[in-house]
């Protein structure tokens, strides 16, 4: 209204500087009092004028005023926490070859993981003072092929919602402490030097404890000192519902009744970053519990992992380095499975590479070598993926994977799920194409 107001005076105006200057120029012998009185006329027009603008002024003042006046009121309120929605969802068509003693090929669209295992997740985020914040996840994973809950424990106890991760913690000057279901510092150890990650045809399917590495009843601390990493964690019982493969269920934590060592896991990770290359190392350590056994995945029978004595150890070791678009690791990961019956250790060696060829075209690969003396079982296994960026965080791929199994072994090339293996001795072939969307 202020604008229009304004504007109609300002016409008005015009219009009267108009007329005056056009009865001047017309009647120029005039008489000295109609001139005097279009004088005051244009006198008092101006000081219209002039009152419209300080008005007008005023207001511009008072609205560049009121917006600083709102973050002081906000500050005086709590602040609200910061959610944060994220997840993947990835899918594709895989074709496995040679599976069982009969040789057979399947196509199948895989459930578990592809480049990376479907999830969606919560994270939260409140600071409560300067440099002092409550933080928390939670993470549920789930099958993609028929919308079933991954993580979700055995059968028996298939109600686990959040089975990828769930804690509660504090953001603090000295580091973050959390509590909950969380993940071994093993995984935070290998990322980076293993390029490949949880993908369907990688290290998972060596030993398919590390994409499952992840403790119940678990508390955390980690913290970054400028390129250093470090962190701890420990769990007073590791697995509840029988998630984590390779080292067995355990009942999770224990009363005074039992044996209150059984169960419990710890790991430790240091590692240094900067802009050129990075190493690691990290540690992961299992005890066993009553009905617990250990195997290797490669076909050799499990075996008794039932006393809080026995341990089930990984050490990792790596280290990568950054040539301009293209990224080289090289890591060891030992595994010693230690227990009143017996000993048993292997070791992998893998060599992962990633090239981003153009913005929207990258291929990455690996080779991994797998040796077990103890079992006498090694096997080999490569695999090279590339991807298409369609638009940001959309993805197309393709991928094919190969392992090649010493006499007696029969690890299985495709990670995703059990019952997919080769015969002893066996070679095997495995090819994808799908696509990945992460939000």
């Amino acid at each position: 209204m202020t604008k229009m107001k304004f504007a109609g005076k300002t016409r008005t105006l015009s219009l009267a500087i108009a007329a005056a200057i056009g009865m001047g120029a017309a009647y120029p012998a005039m008489a000295e009092t109609e001139i005097e009185a279009l004088k005051r006329e244009l006198a008092e027009q101006r000081a219209l004028l002039q009152q419209l603008l300080a008005e007008r002024q005023a207001e511009k003042t008072a609205a560049a005023k009121a917006p600083a006046a709102a973050p002081a009121a906000a500050a005086a309120a709590p602040a609200a926490p910061a959610v944060t929605i994220y997840g993947i969802l990835d899918a594709g068509v895989e074709h496995i070859t040679n599976i069982g003693a009969n040789g057979k090929s399947l196509t199948r669209v895989p459930g578990i993981t592809a480049t990376l295992p479907s999830r969606i997740g919560f994270r939260l985020n409140k600071e409560f003072k300067p440099g002092y914040a409550a933080i928390g996840t939670l993470e549920a994973g789930f099958n993609l092929d028929d919308g079933t809950q991954g993580q979700s424990g055995s059968p028996a106890t298939a109600d686990r919602i959040f089975g990828r991760q769930i804690f509660v913690g504090l953001q603090t000057p000295a580091g973050s402490f959390t509590f909950g279901r969380q993940w071994s510092m093993l995984t935070q150890g290998m990322m980076g030097v293993d390029q490949l990650g949880p993908n369907i045809y990688a290290l998972g399917s060596l030993d398919a404890y590390l994409p499952n590495s992840r403790y119940d009843n678990s508390l955390a601390w980690k913290h970054k000192f400028g390129s250093v990493s470090a962190g701890l964690a420990y769990s007073f019982g590791r697995d509840t519902s029988g998630g984590a493969p390779a080292s067995g269920t355990c009942a999770g934590e224990q009363n005074n009744i039992g044996d209150t060592q059984e169960c419990r896991a710890w790991s430790a990770l240091l590692r240094y970053d900067s802009a050129r290359f990075g190493v690691a190392g990290a540690i992961d350590q299992v005890k066993g519990g009553t009905g617990a056994t250990a195997f290797f995945f490669n076909g050799a029978a499990p075996f008794a992992f039932g006393d809080s004595g026995d341990t089930d150890t990984r050490t990792t070791l790596g280290g990568y380095a950054n040539f301009g678009d293209a990224r080289l690791g090289v890591g060891w990961l030992g595994r010693k499975v230690d227990t009143s019956a017996m000993d048993v250790e292997s070791d992998i060696y893998y060599v992962t590479a990633s090239y981003k060829i153009s913005p929207v075209v990258k291929i990455d690969g690996g080779i991994h070598r797998i040796v077990n003396d103890d079992q006498d079982r090694d096997a080999t296994l490569s695999v090279v993926r590339a991807f298409y960026t369609l638009d940001r965080g959309l993805d197309v791929y393709g991928q094919v994977g190969h392992i090649t199994n010493s006499s007696k072994a029969t690890y299985g090339l495709s990670g995703a799920g059990a019952g997919t293996a080769p015969a002893a001795g066996e070679s095997q072939n495995g090819f994808m194409a799908g696509m990945r969307y992460i939000f």
